[in-house]
C-alpha cells in the first residue's frame, strides 16, 4: 500500500511539472488593441504597407550598390590621390630638368604645368574606367572639346607655338636691341603669347609672337662688336688719295679718343660709288656693341668737321654746273 501511494504521488508531481513547462514554453497571447471609435481603413493599411516595402527595396538596392561598387570607389579615390601626388612630383622634375638644360624659366614652368595636367587627365580617365564607366565615349568627348577649343583659339595657339619656339631657339634675349615686325627697340620681356619691346623714345610695344617668328628678325646685339659705316659724298674734283686720307684721319681720331671705338680691326676709308654728281666714300670703324650709340655720333661729327675744314663737300648743283662750263 505504501509503495502504491508513493508511486501515485510521484506521478502526480511529474504531471504538474510537464503542464507547467508547456505553459512556460507557449507564446504569449498578443495584447488586444484598445477599441477605437474610428476603425482603420483597409486602403490606408495597404498604402502604408506599400510605402514600407518601397523603402525596404530602396535600402536593399543602396546596400547592394555599396557592396558591389564600394571596392571600386575606394580604389578610384586612392588612384586619384596617388595620381595627384605623382603629377606634382613630375611637374617639379620637369621644371628642374628644363632649368638644368638652360631653358627659359617661363617655358620651364609651362612644360611643368603641361606634364601635371596630362597626368591628372590620364588619372581621371583611369578612375572612370575603374568605376565601370565607358572611357571610350569620355575620350571622344575630350577630343571633340579639344578640337573645338583649338578652332576657336587658333590665333592664340599660333602665338603660343611661336612663343615656345622663340623661347627654345632664342634668336634674341631680354636686353637685346632688335628690329622685329617693323619695330625697333630693346626687348623687355618674352612671354608665351607676346613679346614686349621698349623703343628709344620710351614707348612700350607689345607684339604677338606669331608676327615675330613668321618674319625677319634682326638682332643688333647678338655679337659683342659691330662695324659702323658712314657713306660720305665728296666733291669729284678732289683726288681719291686726298679724300681717302682725310676721311681715314677723321676715323682715326675717333678711335684714338676711345669711348668704345676699337683699334682692332683698324678703321678704313675708301671709294664706294662713282655715280651721281658726287663720289661716295665709305668710312668704317668698329666699336663695342653697347657703345655704338655713342661712337656713331662722334664719327659723324668728326667727318662733318673734316669736310668743312678741307673743303671736301660737293658743290651745290648751280655752282657745279658753272664749274663744269
Amino acid at each position: 500500500m505504501n509503495t502504491e501511494l508513493i508511486c501515485a504521488k510521484l506521478l502526480n508531481v511529474l504531471t504538474h511539472s510537464v503542464v507547467a513547462f508547456q505553459e512556460a514554453a507557449a507564446p504569449a497571447a498578443p495584447a488586444v488593441a484598445p477599441a477605437t471609435s474610428e476603425p482603420v481603413s483597409p486602403k490606408d493599411s495597404a498604402s502604408v504597407g506599400e510605402a514600407l516595402q518601397q523603402q525596404a527595396q530602396l535600402a536593399q538596392k543602396g546596400w547592394d550598390w555599396v557592396i558591389d561598387k564600394g571596392p571600386a570607389i575606394i580604389a578610384a579615390i586612392v588612384l586619384l590621390v596617388v595620381g595627384w601626388i605623382i603629377s606634382i612630383w613630375v611637374r617639379r622634375l620637369t621644371r628642374a630638368a628644363a632649368e638644368r638644360a638652360k631653358i627659359d624659366r617661363t617655358l620651364a614652368k609651362f612644360f611643368g604645368n603641361m606634364a601635371k595636367w596630362a597626368i591628372l587627365l590620364f588619372t581621371v580617365v583611369t578612375c572612370l574606367g575603374t568605376l565601370g564607366i565607358n572611357t571610350t565615349s569620355v575620350a571622344a568627348i575630350i577630343g571633340a572639346t579639344g578640337l573645338a577649343i583649338g578652332l576657336a583659339l587658333q590665333g592664340n595657339l599660333g602665338n603660343l607655338a611661336s612663343g615656345i619656339l622663340l623661347l627654345i631657339f632664342r634668336p634674341f634675349k631680354v636686353g637685346d636691341a632688335v628690329i622685329v615686325a617693323g619695330q625697333v627697340g630693346v626687348i623687355d620681356g618674352i612671354d608665351l603669347f607676346t613679346t614686349n619691346l621698349d623703343t628709344a623714345d620710351n614707348r612700350r610695344i607689345i607684339i604677338p609672337n606669331n608676327a615675330i617668328f613668321g618674319g625677319v628678325i634682326e638682332n643688333q646685339s647678338h655679337h659683342p662688336r659691330r662695324a659702323i659705316t658712314i657713306m660720305v659724298p665728296i666733291n669729284p674734283t678732289i683726288s681719291i688719295e686726298k679724300a681717302q686720307a682725310e676721311l681715314l684721319a677723321a676715323a682715326q681720331r675717333v678711335v684714338n679718343a676711345g669711348e668704345g671705338a676699337l683699334k682692332d680691326p683698324a678703321p678704313s676709308a675708301g671709294l664706294a660709288e662713282l655715280t651721281g654728281p658726287a663720289l661716295l666714300y665709305g668710312v668704317t670703324i668698329h666699336a663695342n656693341t653697347a657703345d655704338v650709340g655713342v661712337v656713331r655720333p662722334r664719327l659723324l661729327r668728326e667727318i662733318k668737321e673734316t669736310l668743312d675744314r678741307e673743303a671736301l663737300a660737293p658743290l651745290p648743283p648751280g655752282q657745279l654746273a658753272r664749274q663744269v662750263v
